[in-house]
């Protein structure tokens, strides 16, 4: 498909395309003018957001990057060696660095036709991402679209075999109950083993969660609630993964003191059946 604009003719290229933006933003605003140090912690999480991008590794030179306010559009042509496991990196990353600031975002990754350059960014791609993290992700997470799977394989790295790249990738994807992908990053697994986080800092980086948590289960509005319960679902899953484990686990023996961390640590069932409470109460 192409269309002459003057006379140049702009092309859709097929492209990975990441949507992205904070969850609760103008809440986020809003607390900037009673709080103007909350100004300066916002400015420096819209730069980490817009830094998913910045990478001048010489193999994906046809990465674009956009951002507007909160939002970032970050795309590579789907022959790019290993882009597609290279920006879930990066998105872990952010998102987890995000998170350990206080902030959650929202987005989607998919594949499909773009027209991204340094003015423009347009195309179905494009569309179907902003569809998708506005209209169907709902929850603080990053959806991962399924087709990139097929784009891993493709344009694999070369001491890969395609079905190894797909492998690798597959390893950030979670499949949550409504049978979406996304990437998680509540979980040991999803943190320290795929995305290699710090293991050691990883009791206080789940309790940085809890604490995001509490202060979004405060809300009376039911939509806003809906999201912490959400992301309290995969707390509470995880802290009884961790229970689950025997005390004498090699994890535990390797990591003194960490089992009881987690043993204490906060359920908020209070809070979270309070919350329980006023969603059904605004479904009748």
């Amino acid at each position: 498909m192409k269309k002459k604009v003057g006379k140049k003719t702009v092309r859709y290229q097929q492209r990975i395309t990441l949507f992205v933006d904070f969850l609760g933003f103008k809440a986020h605003v809003n607390r900037t003018i009673s709080d103007p140090e909350f100004l300066a912690k916002l400015v420096r999480a819209m730069d980490r957001i817009g830094e998913i991008g910045e990478d001048d590794n010489k193999f994906r030179k046809s990465q674009r990057v956009t951002q507007f306010s909160d939002c970032v559009v970050v795309s590579y042509l789907v022959e790019e060696e290993s882009a597609v496991f290279w920006l879930l990196c990066e998105i872990a990353f952010c998102v987890i660095d995000l998170a350990e600031r206080g902030f959650l975002v929202r987005g989607a990754l998919t594949v499909g036709s773009l027209h991204h350059t340094k003015k423009h960014v347009v195309g179905p791609a494009m569309v179907h991402a902003y569809e998708l993290e506005s209209q169907v992700a709902k929850y603080p997470r990053i959806l991962i679209d399924k087709e990139v799977l097929k784009v891993a394989a493709k344009a694999k790295s070369e001491t890969h075999s395609g079905k190894e790249e797909a492998k690798f990738v597959k390893d950030f994807m979670t499949e949550d109950d409504d049978g979406l992908f996304y990437y998680d990053y509540v979980s040991w697994n999803s943190v320290v083993r795929v995305a290699g986080g710090n293991n050691d800092n990883y009791p206080f980086y789940l309790q940085r969660i809890a604490d995001i948590i509490k202060g979004g289960l405060r809300s009376n509005n039911p939509g806003v609630l809906e999201k912490y319960l959400w992301l309290h679902s995969k707390y509470i899953a995880e802290l009884n993964r961790i229970k689950c484990l025997p005390s004498d686990h090699r994890y535990f023996v390797a990591n003194p003191g960490f089992h009881e961390f987690v043993r204490g640590m906060d359920t908020m069932a209070m809070a979270v059946n309070k919350a329980l409470d006023v969603v059904a109460k605004a479904e009748t």
